[in-house]
């Protein structure tokens, strides 16, 4: 097993403090919003000696990931493993399947569209498993239509457009809000705005109410100078989720969603595809958010763990492309790490551990790659918890 150190990534909306305490580094007054450990190109993480991942699983893919994984993924990790400090509101958002995907990515290159201006990055899909690692909100799908109602018809001001939502249902309301002219909208929510500001200001709304997430994101909006936009009507008729410390929520192809605040692990396929619906100044492709959406309404829930013989765990969710499994060891226990395959990722989330093939003991934010085959074992210093991403060859 070989060490591996993360790319951070320096959102608008990442925390101050969260990754550069665990990872033991000082950004400054810089944001630290996601660590990404994996091979990605947007993001590798890189070895000891600096060099990238992407280009060390690139000069001996087959040895570095495994035939099975070669063979049915090509040559690159097919999952991306990461942690994010959510500080603010990120933008509203879609995920392709890997069908969508392939015919959006062959589309915006054959048109030649700035990056900045595209949805599609790469041709693979881009379902996403999160662990809370905090409290933890977010928005995952619509709710049903009575639930949605109940929460239009608190605001008079959206009076004009409550009978619409129910005449032509879910997609047909999303469409209508996101090309009403700014005047109009403008004029349904400025009342809810200002009519709700000082509450907000005095912290007198609740968290589980979507008034409050509502009232945080047009701070966000002011602050930045942005325009209202009609994701904040989206907040109204999702589900608002508050997932407690170590449950976990799985977000499929076509499910909108947006994480609010907290701390969490994602590990997803590996893709950086997003198709933008708003609470964004990056780009927003209305058209394509209403071709790739399932308007369904969905009952959130969260993913139980499969407990293992050796005292894992196991999250199971309904695609290859990845798997987590957690290892809680107390001081004194050892580890042997599973053969596998195919590649693995491990991350160190808390305590300290010593690998048999390192001088040098690790802590929190400690991450190893695992090539196909080989096997180590972890020693526990101190309590510690631990993560193992993998994916199937089959």
């Amino acid at each position: 097993m070989i060490e591996i150190k993360g790319s951070i990534k320096q959102y608008a909306w990442g925390g101050y403090h969260y990754l550069p305490m665990m990872l033991g580094t000082n950004l400054g007054n810089e944001p630290a919003a996601e660590l990404w450990l994996g091979d990605h190109k947007s993001g590798s993480a890189t070895l000891i000696d600096g060099s990238p991942l992407c280009k060390w699983i690139e000069a001996a893919p087959e040895y570095r990931l495994g035939k099975g994984l070669v063979l049915r993924y090509g040559c690159r990790l097919p999952f991306l493993f990461k942690i994010l400090d959510v500080r603010e509101p990120l933008s509203i958002q879609v995920h392709p399947t890997i069908e969508q995907a392939k015919k959006g990515y062959k589309r915006e290159i054959s048109k030649g569209i700035a990056q900045d201006q595209r949805s599609y990055h790469d041709d693979n899909h881009k379902p996403e498993l999160m662990l809370a690692l905090s409290d933890f909100y977010l928005l995952h799908g619509f709710r049903n239509v009575t639930e949605a109602l109940a929460e239009l018809n608190k605001y008079k001001s959206l009076n004009e457009i409550i009978k619409l939502y129910s005449e032509i249902g879910i997609k047909g309301f999303v469409s209508l809000i996101f090309n009403l002219p700014k005047s109009n909208l403008g004029r349904l929510l400025t009342p809810i705005i200002e009519a709700n500001r000082s509450a907000y200001a005095q912290n007198e709304i609740s968290k589980s109410e979507s008034l409050f997430w509502f009232m945080r994101a047009v701070e966000r909006i002011e602050r930045d100078n942005m325009d209202l936009d009609a994701g904040l009507l989206m907040i109204f008729i999702m589900n608002l989720m508050y997932v407690r410390k170590g449950d976990v929520v799985y977000q499929d192809a076509g499910v909108p969603h947006a994480y609010l605040e907290g701390q969490n692990i994602e590990l997803m396929a590996n893709s950086d595809n997003v198709v933008r619906c708003g609470l964004t100044p990056k780009h927003v492709d209305t058209r394509e958010l209403l071709e790739i959406t399932d308007f369904s309404p969905i009952t959130p829930a969260t993913v139980k763990g499969r407990a293992n013989t050796d005292g894992s765990t196991d999250y199971i969710v309904p695609v290859d492309d990845f798997a987590l499994r957690e290892y809680k060891l107390e001081k004194g226990q050892s580890l042997a790490t599973p053969e596998d395959k195919g590649a693995c990722i491990w991350f160190v989330l808390s305590g300290e551990v010593k690998l048999d093939n390192q001088q040098h003991y690790s802590n929190s934010g400690s991450a190893f790659y695992q090539r196909p085959g080989e096997v180590n074992v972890f020693r526990a210093i101190s309590d510690a918890v631990i993560y193992r991403a993998s994916a199937s060859t089959n």
